[in-house]
């Protein structure tokens, strides 16, 4: 722990995403803070900022899917720190047809300084098929499945 408390972020998007360019990296959108301790979402560019030096533990799961027919299209999402991809952070889910939905997790231990911000990023090779992450209402009487749901948390917090 910190000196100030616990160090968390459980956020959310609410926003469908599609990827607008094959095989370029695109920030997504995380507009929602679920619940936070000592971590800043900006919800307007999806980028978080954390207040204390610590190792944290980043988990990234979007709710991946695609609208348009034709061929195979991946889906790739990675975690960037300071305008820099970590590494071995990218995950990929090959979408065969529209009919394919899917949850993949992205995650990632690392240490991060105070002020540092994250993303999370997305690309397909094939944007063509509408590729992206889908907010989805199944009913009225259920909870929305967003778009992603990100989890941060510091462990071994320095002083």
């Amino acid at each position: 722990m910190s000196e100030n408390g616990d160090i968390w972020l459980q956020a959310s998007s609410s926003t469908t995403q599609r990827i607008e360019q094959d095989n370029v990296g695109q920030v997504v959108l995380i507009d929602r803070n679920d619940g936070s301790s000592n971590v800043e979402l900006d919800t307007s560019t999806g980028m978080i900022t954390v207040a204390n030096e610590a190792d944290y533990l980043v988990v990234a799961a979007p709710q991946v899917g695609r609208l348009n027919s034709g061929n195979v299209a991946n889906f790739r999402c990675w975690i960037r720190v300071n305008g820099v991809n970590v590494s071995d952070s990218n995950v990929l889910l090959n979408l065969e047809s529209v009919n394919t939905k899917d949850v993949i997790v992205c995650q990632v231990l690392v240490h991060l300084s105070k002020g540092d911000s994250v993303e999370v990023m997305m690309a397909t090779d094939n944007s063509a098929a509408a590729v992206g992450i889908e907010a989805l209402q199944p009913t009225p009487d259920e909870p929305m499945v967003p778009a992603i749901i990100f989890s941060l948390e510091a462990r071994y917090a320095n002083k």
